[in-house]
């Protein structure tokens, strides 16, 4: 009885491969390669140990991102000894072990020997005191050395960030930004651009090229960008953790998405985002990430997945090309950094350090992001919702102006049952209650919408 289901399935997914687009959705998995060095042990859904690698490709992930740090040897961790993870060794080592899963590859460079983020853009300490025009000069030849030894090393990235959350100030002499300097920090950025593109133009590459804010600063820095004649990228990435965010709904991040798509003209990706799924700890390095902010979703197992599926649909209805988690594997070990031993992070992972590092439902939005990859939907296909949701025994596809056919998926991916419908009512009474995947085809394109079924 299962084999015409399987038959179906593989002709649904079959048929909409062939309109699938770039909607990534992906991992930032920079301290993993250290983690697995530090003693970090991760399992798959049966308990058995496993490698991450595997495990995030097997359930969908498209892409790692891995950050670069210029001489981390130069800073001390924690435990008095110099930083090792994140050199250009690392990336690649990285790279590879996610290439040969079949992943995309990100690369961030943050052009400093350790984070920089929105507070701090610390130049290398290779750098300091040089002139100018001399910074200009090595920002460009660094950037063009890496990218030539990730193609010796056969893990060429599909995306390179200039930067990382360059909120204030870019490649500065002082711990803390000092804010713009113009046309100064221009020059900066366009020296990596220039790098990306000499390297793209030598060896036939189509490396894309990106800048990465937060969410709070995004629209203001893209018109300055502007202004500054920094114009020569292909993404724009931004930082979305609702923790710190300044807004309190998915729709407000709608709105922004797409304010950002019309003034930039670029692709908008979400970079980095992060949401709790318990307050626990597994070590005695404190977490640093609790609640989350203005959004009202439950710091629970389930409320992680339903703001990761939110936030996809988000992202995907306003026409943006992709999210990455950021550091969803970061496990507690013997790795330190600056401030700590452990993970100050694994309340924050999908890995539940409750039950031996098993995989928590959140990986499911990997799989919910590929139902997402279409290459355009059919016009008008916004005004589509169904009504209501949650539902409790029978909803209706409003916003259809053709008979249409829907396939109801769990969460899972497997499918229940098909229909076809105009406007009319769908009979879901003998589902349990939980999250379910409706698409529907119209135009030969899928638009999926999440059905949360309550019979209570």
């Amino acid at each position: 009885m299962f084999k015409p289901i399987a038959a179906f399935l593989t002709f649904f997914l079959l048929e909409f491969s062939a309109t699938a687009q770039s909607f990534t959705s992906g991992a930032d998995l920079s301290y993993v390669n250290t983690i697995l060095d530090k003693g970090g042990v991760y399992r798959d859904a049966s308990g058995a140990i496993t490698d991450p690698y595997k495990l995030f490709a097997d359930n969908g992930a498209m892409m790692v991102r891995m950050r670069l740090w210029h001489t981390p040897q130069n800073i001390t961790d924690k435990c008095g000894n110099p930083i090792e993870a994140n050199d250009l060794d690392d990336v690649v080592l990285g790279f590879q072990r996610a290439k040969a899963r079949g992943m995309k590859l990100m690369l961030a460079i943050h052009y400093g020997d350790y984070f920089n983020d929105p507070d701090k853009q610390k130049m290398p300490a290779a750098w300091m005191g040089l002139s100018h025009l001399t910074l200009i000069d090595s920002v460009y030849t660094y950037t063009l050395a890496v990218m030539n030894r990730l193609k010796h090393e056969n893990v060429v990235p599909d995306i390179v960030a200039i930067g990382n959350e360059t909120t204030w100030g870019f490649i500065d002499e002082t711990a803390t930004t000092q804010g713009w300097s113009w046309p100064d920090d221009a020059d900066k950025f366009n020296a990596g651009f220039d790098a990306v593109d000499d390297f793209n133009s030598a060896n036939g590459q189509q490396v894309k090229k990106a800048l990465h804010f937060t969410q709070s600063t995004a629209l203001w820095l893209v018109g300055l960008f502007k202004a500054q004649q920094v114009t020569n990228y292909d993404i724009l990435g931004f930082s979305f953790y609702p923790m710190w965010a300044d807004i309190s709904t998915m729709e407000e991040l709608g709105s922004l998405v797409q304010q950002l798509k019309t003034v930039s003209g670029k692709e908008i990706m979400v970079f980095e985002t992060g949401a709790p799924w318990t307050l626990q700890n597994s070590d005695t390095y404190g977490n640093f990430m609790n609640n989350y902010g203005n959004f009202s979703y439950p710091v629970s197992a389930q409320g992680q997945k339903d703001f990761l599926y939110d936030l996809a649909e988000t992202v995907h209805d306003n026409e943006g090309s992709g999210i990455i988690y950021w550091e969803p594997a970061w496990i507690t070990s013997t790795l330190c950094d600056a401030w700590g031993k452990g993970s100050s992070y694994e309340n924050v992972g999908f890995f539940d350090f409750t039950d031996n590092n098993t995989p928590l439902p959140a990986f499911d939005f990997f799989g919910y992001c590929r139902y997402l990859a279409v290459e355009s939907q059919p016009s008008g296909t916004g005004s589509i919702s169904i009504i209501p949701n949650p539902v409790k025994s029978h909803c209706t596809v409003q916003g259809l102006d053709q008979p249409a056919q829907i396939c109801i998926t769990d969460s899972q991916g497997r499918f229940l049952f098909r229909d076809v419908t105009k406007d009319s009512s769908v009979d879901l009474s003998n589902l349990p209650d939980g999250v379910y995947f409706m698409t529907i085809s119209l135009e030969g394109k899928p638009i999926t919408r999440r059905i949360v079924k309550l019979n209570d």
